[in-house]
């Protein structure tokens, strides 16, 4: 018996010593070339965001930081944080590309490597960048630039003076950034590397050459671009820059005609460039995210998938020596107490795992707001050369014009008014989807609105249907509600009928349901007989950017987002909206709304067209005009003389408080966003000193977001860019 026991000891530990030479012999060393080819392989999938490959190109990079984790390579390990740092860059996650920043400063501190110090910070000043106003990416980047002239490989100067010339060129610093971007272009034709970025500098040098009333040299750059090898390949945003420039030479040599046909393609080719980057970087980042779940996921089941085979293996050593009564039991014991460390070490790893899932959730709230406040950057950037297209066409029709020129400017006003329909739908959509819009509550007549809204869609315009309009005379005089959003629905819907609709009828009735405790039910129908919907176009009706197919979208035109911004307005009313369509029998559509009943009316009906200043004198009146733009500065003046008001002009805030403690004005028109001093610090600034003096805002941002500013500094009114030249006319007339 002892004999046995003694075989049985020996038994099992020679079968640990198997296991543990197994266990060894299995991790073997990954050679460094392997690495290094995985990196290029996964660069090449992530190169483009539309690569149908991307997802492939993230797997390998995580397969290539995974395994150098388990080496001894300090610049294996920067090689691929950096290519890891490159990926975030482009998908602008700045949290995660601080992350390995962080990282591999530590591991350059520990190998005292200057080159891989410049690139560091390289990386750093490209990180501030994405912030505007951060102060610290030109001290970045000029260490950068110092650290790898001195330590660097030629080619590192590329990239360093690069983004050094775009700092400069931003500052207005016009010959310091020609300097750094012609380092940059002769260290691309030393090396031959980077070509793509030659183009980029081409650009950049025309710019500053015309800045500086350098037009010759200017346009000798303009020609090298056209030459290039990579000038053909598609590059919206480079386009865009393309032709804002081509924009600037000749508005410069006062050729506002081609200025402003370039302006209109700089505009269009930067909307598309937005559009379609808001969806890659969108997409980008769900797929990261979606990656990194399945990941946890996976980790999770490896870990339980280990616990259950140890487990077994257990349970294999309980049987077989189950018959050692002693030594069974000593077994059994130990096999409980690694039991309840697996046990624990498990309720371990998934309480950490669900931690890293609930960060990445964040993440991804973080990274949709992003591709939010990115719309919001984009629209604010598009409205600006569309008040440049309004302004020189409503100049344009002031002159002398031939009938074919006048068809061109209406072409060109017709052309920006629906691009400012265009960006005014995705503000608001943006608004909604952020979840930031509210319902306004204010008094009005439903009934005369709806009239209104009636005549404003039919007088003047062009139809072969017969439009039936029958409201509810029982509905109350006066109700609560927001008069914009209440108008949007209808004017969306009722848009849609007129469109889609020929030698048809259309239907429009407003009826009231019911009146009870303080609130009226109105419940809204319009049908017609147009085109209808096939049941898979109705299935996607609400969906953003689509119109049932490519064809109608061509025929009627649209943007396809009036439906998806009726559904998420009637939302905020918790109100639904029922269609019902056939294919080419037409479309039926309805939705109720509860409007509260004010207990004392305060509305006050005023006649139209109060005062506008014809016969008064206004030889006394005197305009500052407060606006970074040289072009908006031009056009706005000019409208105001027109109109026999005398101007100043202002570029930045700090020059507008020194001329308001110096001269006299009636009114003040402040742009916000402006470099030194914006709108609302000046703003402040003078309301210190001259309380009376009346300040409107005239901006391109959205007064709904910013509301609460505009009322704490002072500012009475807004004005949108483009402007309306009889709105500001008025509004002049008003605060005089």
């Amino acid at each position: 018996m002892n004999m046995k026991v003694l075989l049985n000891i020996i038994f099992l530990f020679v079968h640990f010593i198997c296991i543990s030479q197994i266990s060894y012999s299995s991790s073997s060393i990954i050679p460094r070339d392997s690495i290094l080819k995985i990196l290029e392989k996964s660069k090449e999938y992530l190169v483009r965001l539309s690569d149908p490959n991307h997802g492939k190109g993230i797997r390998l990079l995580d397969l290539a930081e995974n395994l150098t984790d388990t080496m001894n390579d300090t610049n294996l390990k920067i090689l691929v944080n950096r290519h890891r740092l490159g990926y975030y860059l482009t998908i602008r996650d700045t949290a995660m590309a601080k992350e390995y920043l962080k990282k591999n400063l530590i591991l350059i501190k520990q190998i005292n490597d200057k080159r891989e110090l410049g690139l560091y910070y390289e990386g750093l000043g490209i990180v501030a960048s994405f912030k505007k106003g951060t102060e610290g990416e030109t001290e970045a980047f000029e260490t950068a630039s110092e650290l790898l002239n001195k330590y660097g490989e030629k080619r590192d100067l590329i990239d360093a003076n690069y983004n050094l010339g775009i700092i400069y060129k931003r500052k207005g610093e016009w010959q310091n950034s020609i300097d750094h971007s012609l380092i940059s272009l002769n260290a691309i034709e030393d090396t031959g590397e980077k070509k793509n970025r030659r183009k980029y500098l081409y650009i950049h040098l025309a710019e500053c050459f015309i800045r500086l009333n350098k037009y010759e040299d200017a346009k000798a750059y303009l020609t090298k671009i056209k030459t290039d090898e990579y000038f053909k390949i598609k590059d919206l945003r480079f386009l865009g820059f393309f032709y804002k420039v081509q924009g600037l030479y000749y508005e410069a040599n006062k050729n506002y005609y081609l200025a402003s046909q370039y302006y209109q393609k700089s505009s269009d080719k930067f909307y598309e460039y937005g559009f379609n980057r808001s969806k890659q970087i969108s997409a980008s980042l769900g797929l990261a995210s979606r990656l990194k779940l399945n990941e946890e996921e996976n980790k999770r089941i490896r870990v339980e998938n280990k616990l259950n085979a140890e487990q077994l293996q257990n349970d294999k050593y309980v049987i077989l020596l189950g018959a050692l009564v002693i030594l069974g039991l000593i077994i059994m014991s130990i096999s409980q107490y690694r039991s309840s460390v697996f046990k624990t070490r498990t309720n371990k790893l998934l309480h950490e795992n669900n931690k890293k899932l609930f960060k990445t959730g964040q993440k991804l709230d973080k990274a949709l707001k992003a591709k939010s406040d990115f719309m919001d950057s984009v629209t604010h950037e598009l409205l600006t050369p569309l008040n440049t297209i309004k302004g020189i066409s409503f100049l344009l029709r002031k002159e002398k014009l031939t009938p074919k020129q006048q068809d061109k400017v209406k072409l060109l006003s017709s052309s920006s008014d629906h691009l400012l329909s265009l960006i005014n739908k995705v503000i608001d959509l943006n608004v909604l989807e952020k979840d930031e819009a509210q319902l306004n509550k204010e008094e009005f007549d439903l009934k005369t609105l709806m009239y209104g809204i009636v005549d404003s869609l039919t007088t003047g315009r062009a139809t072969t249907n017969t439009l039936h309009v029958k409201i509810d005379e029982t509905i109350p005089d006066v109700l609560e509600g927001d008069i914009l959003k209440i108008s949007q629905v209808v004017i969306n819907i009722l848009s849609n009928s007129l469109k889609f609709t020929k030698d048809g009828d259309i239907y429009f009735q407003v009826s009231l349901v019911a009146t009870v405790g303080g609130q009226s039910k109105v419940k809204f129908h319009i049908w017609d007989t147009g085109i209808g919907m096939s049941k898979k176009q109705k299935a996607n009706v609400f969906d953003k950017f689509k119109q049932g197919s490519v064809k109608i979208n061509r025929q009627y035109g649209g943007t396809g987002l009036g439906l998806t911004i009726v559904k998420k307005i009637l939302d905020l009313y918790n109100s639904e909206i029922n269609i019902d369509s056939r294919l080419r029998k037409g479309t039926s559509v309805d939705f109720s709304i509860d409007f509260d009943l004010p207990l004392k009316s305060k509305l006050k009906y005023q006649k139209n067209g109060a005062a506008k200043a014809s016969g008064k004198d206004i030889s006394d009146v005197n305009i500052l005009l407060v606006e970074d733009n040289k072009v908006n500065q031009l056009i706005v003046k000019k409208i105001i003389s027109d109109y026999g008001f005398g101007c100043d002009s202002a570029n930045d805030g700090e020059e507008a408080v020194a001329m308001v403690k110096e001269n006299k004005y009636s009114l003040i028109l402040m742009d916000i966003m402006m470099p030194r001093m914006d709108g609302f610090e000046a703003t402040r600034f003078i309301k210190s000193f001259n309380k009376t003096i009346p300040i409107v805002a005239l901006t391109a941002i959205s007064e709904r977001l910013n509301k609460e500013k505009f009322n704490e500094v002072g500012i009475l009114k807004i004005l949108n860019k483009p402007v309306n030249p009889e709105l500001l006319y008025e509004t002049i007339i008003e605060y005089k």
